[in-house]
């Protein structure tokens, strides 16, 4: 889940202590917690201070008998006033690496982490998933679209220079109008392909102000005037969860779970409208009213299975029983096709989703080997990966002797 928080724990001209009060914001919190019980989550306008941050993980989110959940480190390089957090299931996941992506305006957190799988871990086998958590600057003028362009090819940089790949989320507040911005561009259409993001409910076009859009619009909660919250009811969608082509697809361990994807407290009537008028049914009235009271934001939220791809030896089958190969391997691969001929691609990943070779895309003869000589690989465990338009995507764990 992602949230932007609305000044929390900070006072200004406009959010005061008395219309934006941090200790009602908690009780709102805690019960959109409760209710979404988050493995992941990410927030933006954590107002400034690490006490903020503790805040919430031990008044919210470890209140009472609760004690799963810890937290990333606090930054704040360019000195803002509201700052990004995660924070996580420590039960189900290890925080691995932390950075800052890029600075231009706030910060831009990147956060990896790993699943505590136990069979996993031992085998040398982990899950690793990576957040990045911005928060782009808003307004709609040239400048400001500029500056969020910036913003993404910062992060976009830093990503493809560290050779971060594999599980990747692009989670906050991206306060664009549609996904023509060439920030957005940039994230989901970038030059290397292996870093590509993309929407999970595939929605690009105009956002803002579109009706046709309603069931996405994150913005705003509110109708009439408030000095704090943005009015005028729901009609942009500023949040978002991107996913890489991994999860998207499963081939690294995690895989979206279709149709999980949700601005929660958004059932497609609220265009213009606030979330509790007309009456709002999708989610429990204590919730709905809680997301009125927390934030002029919607949170987004989405789920991932984790997926079992079995390591099996001296011989590999597919769930569709087109694939035979050789595991695990010394010198080469030797992949034979089965059953009817079909195009496809067949390539070989490291666990950090890096592609390090593929076949020609090719029609495969039944009965025909692929052969790949894989000594210049070190001793380890390599993802192989079959796709192409007639054939349903598979992946495989390949042990390198």
């Amino acid at each position: 889940m992602h949230y932007n928080l609305l000044y929390y724990g900070i006072n200004t001209s406009f959010c005061t202590s008395q219309n934006n009060n941090v200790n009602i914001k908690d009780q709102y919190l805690s019960t959109i917690i409760d209710y979404v019980q988050p493995d992941i989550f990410t927030v933006n306008e954590l107002g400034r201070g690490e006490a903020n941050a503790d805040r919430i993980l031990n008044g919210v989110l470890n209140a009472g008998d609760e004690s799963r959940y810890s937290r990333a480190a606090y930054t704040n390089t360019t000195n803002s006033t509201i700052v990004n957090m995660l924070y996580y299931d420590h039960n189900k996941f290890t925080l691995y690496f932390e950075a800052v992506a890029a600075n231009i305006l706030r910060d831009i957190n990147l956060y990896t982490l790993y699943y505590n799988d136990q069979e996993g871990l031992e085998a040398g086998d982990t899950i690793f998933i990576t957040a990045i958590v911005a928060h782009f600057k808003a307004g709609s003028t040239a400048s400001d679209q500029q500056t969020r362009t910036a913003e993404a090819q910062a992060a976009m940089a830093y990503i493809n220079s560290n050779n971060i790949r594999g599980n990747l989320l692009f989670m906050g507040d991206f306060n664009m109008n549609a996904s023509f911005e060439l920030a957005f561009q940039h994230i989901t259409y970038h030059p290397n392909e292996q870093i590509r993001f993309y929407d999970p409910v595939d929605q690009p076009g105009q956002w803002y102000n579109n009706p046709a859009m309603a069931m996405y619009h994150t913005q705003s909660t509110r109708t009439g005037s408030h000095a704090c919250f943005v009015t005028g009811g729901l009609d942009d969608r500023y949040d978002l969860i991107l996913a890489s082509h991994a999860i998207m697809e499963g081939y690294m361990g995690l895989h979206y779970i279709e149709e999980s994807y949700h601005a929660l407290g958004q059932d497609g009537n609220r265009y213009n409208q606030s979330v509790i008028d007309p009456p709002n049914n999708s989610a429990p009235q204590m919730v709905i009213e809680a997301l009125y009271g927390m934030s002029d934001h919607l949170p987004v939220v989405m789920k991932m299975q984790t997926s079992q791809i079995t390591v099996s030896t001296p011989e590999y089958f597919a769930a569709n029983g087109r694939f035979v190969f050789n595991n695990p391997v010394t010198d080469r691969l030797n992949l034979r096709v089965s059953g009817v001929s079909q195009p496809m691609i067949i390539s070989v990943y490291t666990l950090t989703g890096e592609k390090l070779l593929s076949s020609p895309a090719k029609h495969f003869l039944p009965g025909e080997i692929w052969s790949v000589d894989l000594t210049g690989l070190n001793p380890g465990i390599y993802i192989l990966r079959a796709e192409g338009p007639m054939v349903k995507p598979f992946s495989a764990k390949v042990i390198k002797h």
